[in-house]
């Protein structure tokens, strides 16, 4: 995978994602807004009570599955970018980029804008493993090897 590919994949699977998150944020407003009812509980507080009956809420609710559908998809492409990305970085001879990607990727499932931190970087600034030769493995010589006979 070159670079260029892994930079396609990542910046396409972010505004997937983001297109995703949105969709589902607008889902949510639409529940909020109209698929149901607040009411009062003590001081500050108030219950969201969803009204099942109003065709508007499971519209909101079919947005609301939709747009995570959709984010999950963005996730796979940046995943996949990564793992692409990691590769790349493999062939490169010193390993400095793929253990920062590896670290950083590993770290992003626990702290999401490390992996983002670490993507951008790549993608700015990163080395295109598949601009390297490939190690030159010596042939095996054709000659026949001199045994000695068994007896």
């Amino acid at each position: 995978m070159t670079k260029s590919t892994i930079t396609r994949t990542w910046i396409g699977g972010l505004a997937v994602f983001g297109a995703g998150i949105g969709a589902a944020l607008v889902g949510v407003f639409l529940v909020m807004a109209s698929g149901g009812s607040f009411t009062h509980v003590q001081g500050s507080q108030y219950d969201f009570n969803p009204d099942t009956t109003n065709g508007l809420f499971w519209v909101a609710i079919g947005i609301i599955t939709i747009g995570g559908l959709i984010a999950l998809a963005g996730s796979i492409a940046q995943f996949a970018a990564w793992v692409g990305s990691l590769f790349n970085t493999y062939l490169v001879p010193g390993k400095e980029w793929f253990a920062v990607l590896l670290l950083g990727g590993l770290l992003s499932f626990f702290f999401a804008p490390i992996g983002f931190g670490v993507m951008l970087a790549y993608v700015i600034a990163g080395p295109d493993g598949t601009t390297y030769p490939a190690p030159q493995v010596p042939a095996p010589s054709s000659q026949p090897s001199a045994l000695a006979p068994t007896t």
